[in-house]
């Protein structure tokens, strides 16, 4: 990974580098009602990817790691809109002593109905080697690495975890659809999804249709109903996500 210092994701995002006052001013913005102090740092980065940079943003933490990875998978609004909407999140979940990048898989192919097929390759690629390139980062292996996705991303992490080869072990999809291929019978998959109780976008039962085809699959799946109607998430509801994400892998790995 290239890495290229430290930097707001957006205008009137805050920087982590401006010093603890800073940082601790961060605590609650947006916040959720469980948040820890911030003890995190976040950098832009790129990575190689067949050929393609791509651009992400690493949160690592600052003080001792636990010895696990996220890769957050952006929605179809991309990874600046994305980038803002999961900021304190990311950060939050390095606090807690994750390692996370928030890879721009849109760099590897632009969204192109007339080439899905491909489209969709590349993205699952762009998923698989940011999981390496974490990896990667001391202390952390590569079956310790989560794929994380919300909408459009809960597909490329669905993909990407199925695919053959793949070293993944761990999932977590909200909003998420579609159908996947793969067979990972023998694979030690665990699958968490996340959904609400009603989506104009991804409608349940396609959700539900994802976790029987994952099962069928040869994946554990664990199916959670999200106190929220509608496919854009509110703070609350993402707080809710997250923290369900958190105890997903905590029940896997142990605490943070």
């Amino acid at each position: 990974m290239r890495r290229g210092g430290l930097c707001a994701l957006a205008a009137g995002l805050l920087a982590l580098a401006a010093g603890e006052a800073a940082a601790q001013a961060q605590v609650g913005v947006p916040g959720c009602p469980d948040d820890v102090a911030v003890q995190a740092w976040r950098e832009p980065i790129t990575f190689d990817s067949r050929g393609r940079s791509i651009r992400a943003h690493l949160y690592t933490p600052r003080g001792e790691g636990n010895g696990q990875g996220i890769v957050l998978l952006h929605g179809g609004t991309g990874f600046e809109m994305n980038s803002i909407l999961f900021d304190a999140h990311a950060i939050q979940l390095a606090s807690r002593g994750y390692h996370v990048i928030l890879p721009a898989y849109f760099d590897a192919a632009a969204p192109d109905g007339r080439r899905r097929t491909v489209t969709a390759r590349a993205w699952r690629q762009v998923a698989l080697d940011a999981a390496e390139a974490l990896a990667a980062e001391p202390g952390l292996s590569r079956d310790r690495v989560a794929l994380w996705g919300y909408s459009r991303g809960a597909g490329v992490a669905a993909d990407a975890a199925t695919s053959e080869g793949s070293g993944v072990r761990m999932a977590i999809l909200a909003a998420g659809g579609g159908s996947v291929d793969g067979d990972v019978t023998g694979r030690d998959l665990s699958v968490l999804m996340l959904h609400a109780r009603r989506d104009e976008a991804v409608p349940v039962r396609s959700t539900l249709r994802l976790a029987e085809e994952l099962r069928e699959a040869g994946a554990a799946v664990e199916v959670q109903e999200l106190d929220f109607d509608g496919h854009q998430y509110d703070l609350p509801t993402w707080c809710a996500a997250f923290a369900a994400t958190r105890a997903f892998l905590e029940a896997r790995h142990g605490p943070a």
